[in-house]
Formats: structure tokens, sequence, C-alpha cells
């Protein structure tokens, strides 16, 4: 979550911001509707004499489990490929793959070559015989794991035309270290890493298209105000800190402007301003809270919440405030926006039977639909190419952040302290 509604209404009533912390599941027909996936046979790499096995090992483990979670992927069982007898026949041995349910065969050999691992992937269609894919990679040994990240990448690509998610990383906030600082992990959760270890309240992190900058709400000087760090760089600059209100920040498209939610004008309403800093531009002029901007991916609407109507719901808008229209119905709640990369779906947070629940609303038609689950689930954010869902849940008591795999199930990606906020980017943007 990104200071959701409820959390900026008690600020308003309390004069203090506390972050929600709720969230839970989801399903593939939700996070990539109409998808079509693909039957492929992925047995092991072989690996050629000089090869640490270590190394191997875990490049063919990385691999393994990205494919799992690839969404357009549908692995064959691999206690089936026993049943495949090999054939120097090339066409022999496609049909015996497709006798097995494969469409497409992934083969290839990992090597050491001197102080580099040199991996050559194939990827034939089984019909026709043919390469669909053929690439040699070459990194340094204890870059294993990248390149399996990469293969799998390319692989996703291959048949939707934009890479996967694996080289992608997710920043949320934690109280693992006492505070709710910012962290960042890769999409399976692997490397979490802490950012800011400023011992003040940070909230709702932002990632800049590029992924150099994040920009977030911290208490760091008493009062909420806008920050942009640069983690590589270890800087850190005050954007905005005027107003009682300064959250929920989201990066446009292109990088240059920022949307957030401030009450410097005593109502709460969305502005944008400038990464660099400078003037804001107020949007929103209605009664009531208006907070949670996101950016369409396009960079010329933003979809923001609203309790205009009398309950917080999801409303769009073009990039310079005019063309107000609501998209949310079905329920008197609904919260924390964020749009997937086709521009057509926004993934949001509702109330359902007294728990809060995912839901994603066609932008186009506003067609809802709620994903059922147990515990409550909040702050959703679409993966850079759209076919998972990361998200907050307290299923197991504490909020801690998920992802859905390529069949819908949730995959638990952290278990230390409270954790919460997540947002998704990826490793070219």
């Amino acid at each position: 979550m990104r200071v959701p509604f409820l959390a900026i209404a008690g600020c308003l009533l309390a004069a203090s911001i506390v972050p929600a912390q709720q969230s839970d599941e989801i399903y593939l027909e939700i996070t990539q509707p109409g998808l079509r996936r693909v039957a492929v046979a992925a047995p092991p790499l072989m690996v050629l004499p000089g090869t640490p096995a270590d190394v191997a090992r875990g490049f063919q483990e990385t691999l393994d489990i990205d494919l799992a979670a690839a969404a357009p992927i549908a692995l064959v069982e691999r206690r089936l490929y026993a049943l495949v007898e090999d054939d120097p026949r090339p066409e022999v041995l496609n049909e015996r793959w497709r006798s097995i349910g494969a469409q497409f065969l992934l083969s290839g050999t990992i090597v050491r070559a001197g102080g580099q691992l040199v991996i050559e992937a194939r990827l034939v269609d089984l019909v026709s015989g043919e390469f669909a894919f053929a690439k040699r990679y070459r990194a340094g040994i204890s870059a294993a794991e990248v390149v399996a990240h990469t293969l799998a990448n390319d692989l996703v690509q291959v048949f939707t035309g934009r890479p996967g998610p694996f080289l992608s990383r997710i920043a949320f906030i934690s109280d693992r270290t006492g505070s709710s600082e910012i962290w960042v992990m890769d999409w399976d959760g692997a490397n979490q890493k802490q950012l800011t270890k400023h011992n003040a309240l940070a909230l709702g992190p932002s990632w800049s298209p590029d992924g150099r900058h994040l920009v977030f709400t911290s208490y760091l000087r008493g009062n909420p105000a806008l920050y942009l760090l640069t983690p590589q760089e270890g800087y850190l600059k005050l954007l905005w800190d005027r107003g009682g209100v300064n959250s929920s920040a989201s990066v446009s498209p292109d990088g240059k402007t920022i949307a957030f939610a401030s009450s410097v004008d005593g109502n709460v309403d969305v502005y944008t301003i400038p990464i660099e800093g400078g003037e804001a531009q107020r949007l929103t002029t209605a009664r009531g809270i208006d907070t949670q901007p996101a950016w369409a991916p396009n960079g010329r609407q933003i979809a923001f919440t609203s309790a205009r109507s009398g309950s917080p719901q999801v409303y769009l808008m073009d990039a310079d405030g005019s063309n107000v229209r609501r998209v949310s119905f079905g329920a008197y709640f609904h919260d924390e926006p964020a749009w997937a990369h086709d521009g057509t779906r926004i993934a949001c947070t509702t109330r359902d039977q007294g728990t809060f629940k995912i839901a994603t609303i066609n932008a186009v038609t506003t067609e809802r639909t709620v994903i059922p689950a147990p515990g409550n689930n909040e702050s959703p954010c679409f993966s850079p190419e759209g076919s998972m869902i990361v998200f907050e849940s307290d299923r197991t008591g504490r909020p801690q952040i998920y992802i859905t795999d390529a069949n819908g199930v949730p995959r638990q990606l952290t278990s230390e302290g409270s954790n919460h906020s997540p947002t998704w980017i990826g490793a070219t943007q």
C-alpha cells in the first residue's frame, strides 16, 4: 500500500499517518487475461566437463524456478521425460517429445571456458523442427544465476514480445530493523537489502521508470514530506514538505513528473511536481479526499482515489486534471489503483464481506473482478510485463509481501518483521 485512503482519512482526524497493513490472493486469469500458454519440455541443460558442479546446479535451479513462474509457459512434467527415447533423426526425436505433450523443446549446454561460463540455449518448435530461439551467453562464473534469469526473460519474450520479470526488483517498506525503512529485493524475494537507515517512518515508495530513483514519503524531519532517493549513489533530496499530508507519490512514465497527494491548500488533493523539484500544480478541486494517483503507461491519464461520491472510489482524469470520470463500481470501497503495462487493466484494493481484497478493473468497460482470498489483501502492483501481481497480505498474521506465480498460486517473499507497500520495476527500465 502507498498510504491508502483510510490512512489519509485517519491522518486528517488524528494528525498522524499510520500505514494500513493488510493484503492476499490472485489468479492467472486476472493478471494475464486471454493468455495462451505453450507446453515446453525443459530437461536440464547438458553440463560439459570442467564445469563446477555447484555452479551448474545453481544455474539450473534458478532457471527451473523462473520457467515454472513464466506465465506463457506450461512446463511438461519431468516424469514424462523418461518416456522419450533418444534418436539421431531429429524428426523422430521431435515426434517423441510431441507424444508427451510438448510443443517446444529447450536444450543446450553449460561449460566453463577459462574464467567464464558459456551457456548455449536452443528452443525448437517441435511441429516445424525449426529453431524458435538460439543464443549463446557468456558471463563470469559468479553470474550464473543472472544468466539463468536472462535466459528465462528471453524465452518469455519469444512468446509474448516482452521480456519476463526475472531480472526485476521490488521495493517495499519493512520494520524488521526497528523502524519502517525502504528495502529492495529480487522478483523472487532473494537478495533483500535495506536502502534507508533514517530511523523515521517511510511510506509509499515509487520507482522512476529507469529504476535509478525512488520517490517516497518520510517523517525524517518530523512531518510527512516527499523525498527522492538514488540508491546506487546514496543520494537523498527533499522534494516537497508543505502542508500536513504529502504522500502517495507516482512517477510519470517519462520520468519527469511526480503526481502525489497533499493537503497544502487544506483539502487533500492530487498535485504534480517536476522530479527535480519546484512548484506543485493542483489537479483536483472537488470536495472530499483525492489521493493515490497512478500514472497510466501512456502518460496521458492518471488514476486516483476520490471520496467525492461519498465513499472511496477509483477515478480517471487526463494528465492536466480534466475529463474526470469514475471507473470503479459494485462496492462502496475501492482504493490504491495500479496500472498494468497494457494500459487497460487497473488493480486496486476493495472491501468485500468485511475484508480487503484485490480487484481488477477494465479501464475501458469498467468491468470489475474481485479475487477471493483469505485474510486482508492490499497494495497490488503489476509486474513490469503484466503477468504477475505483487501485493501485501496478513493471512499469516503480520503483513507480508506475496506474488502470484504462473498458476495464480500466491508465493510469500518476506517473513521477517512487517512488510508492505510493494512496488515493482523491470530490469530494462
